[in-house]
């Protein structure tokens, strides 16, 4: 398992939505040998990485056409378990002949998307029909993913569906689940959770910041940034329950979980000074 210390980087927009193949998606993530048939052709079938230059047409989030095709298609080689398959995809669209990547570079310079059955709203709520998106790696939909919390699995006899939810709101620090984010690129956070899928890592130096659910935060100690305290008492004053004091527990994370019941997923975060005291 990687290091629990994580980056935020990029825009947590996922893309293109595509309507009629979330069978695909949600197949080819759960076996090592995937296959599946378009809706739009059941005489074909495509098998592991045949999918490979598959061309599908499709509406983005504004509605209107794009043709998308898969460039290529790999496995994660940072998913220890082989479960991950990191797609290429190019799209075209009537204002652009030309084909152009759906992604932006992520930390390690790549293009690539990882599908996922369903779809979020504006909000951030996953809703489960039948569409599928494809979540590029700068995503906090896809980092969560590649951090354990694989919503098509299940450990220890609970689904990691709410988890990975909860882990989407933890990255953008969507405090309120209202979908908004409150952080900035290149901010460090570490990450911990009930299931142990990521530990809690020592002396890094950061604090308690917040208990997440699939719903945001249940119990925030502050926010990443001290800006936002303002706009999570206006908002959502409920969830601002640990003082920091609290947070320094020597066992934090039993008495966390013990606090929080609520809370699938937690993080540490570095203290930072306001830019208006400085």
């Amino acid at each position: 398992m990687q290091k629990t210390v994580r980056w935020w980087m990029g825009s947590s927009v996922v893309a293109i939505l595509i309507a009629g193949v979330a069978y695909f998606a949600h197949q080819h993530q759960r076996a090592p040998e995937p296959s599946a048939s378009f809706p739009t052709s059941a005489s074909v079938t495509l098998k592991g990485n045949a999918v490979q230059g598959a061309v599908l047409r499709s509406t983005d989030s504004e509605g209107r056409s794009v043709k998308l095709k898969i460039q290529a298609v790999e496995r994660d080689s940072k998913d220890p378990q082989g479960e991950i398959y990191l797609y290429t995809v190019v799209y075209q669209n009537n204002l652009n002949p030309q084909w152009q990547n759906l992604c932006q570079p992520d930390r390690d310079h790549r293009v690539t998307a990882i599908p996922l059955s369903g779809q979020w709203d504006s909000s951030g709520n996953h809703m489960d029909n039948e569409r599928m998106t494809f979540a590029c790696t700068n995503s906090a939909l896809a980092k969560c993913v590649r951090w354990g919390y694989k919503p098509w699995k299940t450990v220890q006899g609970q689904s990691l569906r709410d988890y990975h939810q909860a882990c989407s709101r933890m990255v953008r620090a969507d405090y309120c689940g209202t979908g908004f984010a409150h952080t900035r690129d290149g901010t460090e956070i570490d990450i911990y959770d009930r299931l142990r899928i990521q530990k809690r890592t020592p002396h890094s130096g950061m604090k308690f910041e917040a208990a997440w659910s699939p719903d945001g935060a249940v119990a925030i100690s502050r926010t990443r940034f001290p800006e936002t305290l303002a706009l999570v008492k206006r908002d959502c004053p409920e969830r601002l329950k640990y003082v920091q004091g609290k947070a320094k527990s020597s066992n934090l994370l039993s008495s966390l979980e013990h606090d929080a019941p609520k809370a699938l997923i937690f993080n540490d975060s570095f203290v930072k000074v306001s830019q208006a005291s400085k």
